[in-house]
């Protein structure tokens, strides 16, 4: 048998570039995402009697990323809390379109580990990280999120390029119905590919 030593060190430099090239694409893919969440618009609806105070406002970090400051005070305790999740997509003819998700969760429920809906995990993954809504029922005082956004981790899918609107319609549900309106956001979020940005280059330590 003859060992051919040029086509055994031919095929281990194929596996080591083969490995180097995975490894970069990995890389690239968890350090460079293909799409990002752009906040562009924030509404809060305040409901007499539950809520009052509400202020909403976006500040701009890059042409990549906003945050969202949210305040809002409670008029009474909530005990029981309901959301209803609604997203739309804007279409051609500049109209948002219901798309994929419109479900209910009990918050409460989420809070206390008795429910795992994969939506109202999505939702508390994101008010955990950004808020002070981070413990169980009830609710009441001054309610805040600092610095929020959506990460691109949030879907476990990646959106299709579009600007998206995201109803948070918030309830207090009473053992008889109806129930309750208490408030509601609405994020307005640019899924998009990630605007890449070059440095200057240094200005020359003399110029002629």
């Amino acid at each position: 048998m003859i060992y051919d030593r040029s086509s055994t060190h031919l095929r281990n430099m194929h596996y080591t570039v083969l490995a180097v090239l995975v490894s970069y694409l990995s890389w690239r893919v968890i350090c460079d995402p293909s799409v990002v969440y752009k906040l562009k618009n924030i509404e809060c609806l305040t409901v007499n009697g539950f809520s009052a105070n509400a202020s909403c406002r976006l500040k701009a970090v890059n042409w990549n990323k906003a945050v969202a400051q949210m305040d809002v005070d409670l008029v009474k305790p909530l005990y029981n809390i309901s959301v209803q999740l609604q997203v739309f997509k804007k279409d051609y003819s500049n109209k948002f379109q219901p798309f994929l998700i419109n479900v209910v969760l009990n918050v409460c429920d989420l809070l206390s580990k008795r429910s795992f809906m994969p939506y109202g995990l999505i939702i508390l993954k994101v008010a955990k990280q950004f808020s002070n809504f981070n413990h169980s029922c009830p609710y009441a005082g001054h309610l805040i999120a600092r610095d929020a956004y959506l990460p691109e981790s949030f879907s476990p899918i990646v959106l299709p390029l579009a600007l998206y609107k995201m109803n948070v319609t918030i309830m207090e549900n009473y053992t008889r119905p109806p129930n309750a309106h208490v408030g509601g956001i609405v994020w307005y979020v640019q899924a998009m590919q990630p605007i890449q940005t070059k440095r200057n280059p240094k200005l020359r330590a003399s110029r002629y």
